[in-house]
């Protein structure tokens, strides 16, 4: 495969060509706009890669369209937005749930180690796909890659994240010290990749694709680091994307390796990377002054309460965001992380950790959260104003999902059900940017039988090149 080629065994269209207009008709219309409008009998209107109208049936412009969709006992809702994840690291989905967060990084980093071009696109493409049919439209991808001579990780990417249709922010996680050596690089290699990178791909295929930047490990990192990082993102104008204290470790790990009792939101405080460009996710061991050092700073906070859950690490209390007026949004983190792509589950598990944290039912309710994983979730990652609700003008992310389930019925309660009851799989079309990628849970741009395969034979390549022993090959053996 050559570079910014695919493997045309995955794809089944070209990307050129979409509908003019099209019309979500019927059904329930849930906006999460900023009146918080909801239309039992709703219509959208979209046109080109626009949302034209938005509202009630019987007052739907006449105006031909290209395509009318029926959405009789459905939800149409805008897309949602998956804040913070890690693709590449999809083909170790099931070899790290029972692992501690530094003992599941040693298992992880060797199998993307063993990538070549076509496994990057190959894993890359996959968890856009499983994204998109979960109903998460945008996602920001948190590159873990070593740098390898070969062909550049980036480019892989982006090129998996174009052909997939997502909308997507890639922000490579930087590593300047004391981690696997194939994975570190020097700051002006780092400086030089990145400025190439946004120069080609930030606002490509009409602000679909950008750009960010970030250290991936605070440890990773000098106070010089930090601060020519900074300048790096603001002279590119881009945002700063970087895990945040997800285990105590990360504390102790930055006292170690800095030589002095400093906590990471007091160090990034000292080396001016907070603000509102920047975004700090998976956050769990903060004390209340760095709470507040967010808070004054506009520093905007993605939360993976899943994640947290499955590596026995605690969780993040929430209720502090919230109640500083930080702007929240939602994540999965990586698939290998807590094994799915599932915002449903984010959502529901924020609401139950912020609640049995402070010991209160309306610690976090549904709608709040519903906006954490939408309109919210868009502010905190630098799209307010383009997605997250359904609103003349926006750019045209839509979902709809199926209501007529024994799961979501009786839907008194929208908001509850999205979030409590609603699942993933629930999912049923999938828009972005104007473009019908999922229709009835089938996918029209990707051949997702080939993909699944293609995906399996390079999974098991990689990690044997790696040297893990798959659970599943030891039973096999035992029983011949």
């Amino acid at each position: 495969m050559g570079p910014g080629q695919a493997p045309g065994t995955v794809l089944t269209q070209p990307q050129g060509g979409r509908m003019t207009t099209t019309l979500f008709q019927g059904g329930r219309v849930l906006t999460l706009d900023a009146d918080g409008n909801d239309y039992p009998d709703g219509c959208v209107l979209v046109r080109d890669d626009r949302i034209e109208y938005v509202g009630p049936r019987h007052q739907l412009p006449d105006t031909p369209v290209d395509q009318t969709l029926d959405m009789s006992g459905k939800l149409v809702m805008p897309g949602l937005v998956n804040g913070h994840t890690h693709l590449s690291m999809v083909f170790g989905r099931t070899l790290g749930p029972e692992k501690r967060l530094m003992q599941w990084l040693d298992q992880q980093l060797p199998i993307i180690e063993a990538f070549d071009e076509e496994a990057m696109y190959v894993a890359q493409l996959l968890g856009c796909l499983e994204n998109l049919k979960n109903g998460n439209t945008t996602l920001v991808e948190n590159l873990v890659a070593p740098h390898p001579p070969a062909y550049t990780p980036e480019n892989a990417v982006l090129q998996a994240m174009r052909d997939a249709g997502v909308r997507a922010t890639l922000a490579p996680g930087f590593l300047g010290r004391n981690f696997r050596p194939s994975y570190m690089e020097s700051l002006d290699l780092q400086a030089r990749r990145i400025t190439d990178l946004t120069h080609e791909w930030h606002g490509a295929d009409n602000d679909r694709l950008r750009l960010a930047t970030g250290p991936l490990l605070p440890w990773c990192m000098t106070e010089a680091m930090f601060r020519q990082t900074r300048a790096l993102a603001d002279d590119l104008g881009i945002c700063l994307h970087m895990h945040g204290a997800e285990t105590t470790e990360f504390n102790n790990l930055i006292a170690k390796h800095f030589g002095r009792d400093i906590r990471q939101v007091e160090l990034l405080a000292e080396t001016g990377c907070l603000g509102p460009d920047v975004q700090l996710a998976a956050v769990y061991d903060i004390s209340a002054g760095e709470v507040a050092l967010l808070a004054e700073s506009d520093t905007r906070v993605l939360l993976d309460p899943p994640t947290r859950l499955f590596w026995g690490t605690g969780f993040p209390a929430i209720h502090p965001f919230l109640e500083a007026g930080i702007t929240c949004g939602l994540a999965t983190n990586g698939p290998a992380a807590n094994c799915g792509q599932d915002l449903f589950e984010s959502m529901k598990y924020a609401c139950a950790t912020a609640k049995t944290a402070k010991g209160d039912p309306d610690a976090l309710d549904a709608t709040r959260a519903l906006r954490m994983a939408t309109s919210e979730g868009a502010k905190a990652i630098g799209r307010d104003g383009q997605v997250g609700c359904l609103a003349p003008g926006m750019k045209a992310d839509v979902i709809t999902l199926d209501l007529q389930q024994p799961h979501l019925a009786p839907t008194l309660d929208v908001s509850a059900a999205l979030v409590y009851s609603a699942r993933g799989t629930d999912v049923r079309d999938v828009m972005v940017d104007g473009r019908l990628l999922i229709e009835n849970r089938r996918a029209l741009l990707i051949d997702e039988a080939a993909l699944l395969g293609q995906a399996e034979q390079l999974a098991r390549r990689c990690a044997e090149a790696a040297g893990i022993k798959l659970p599943d090959e030891g039973r096999r053996m035992a029983e011949q």
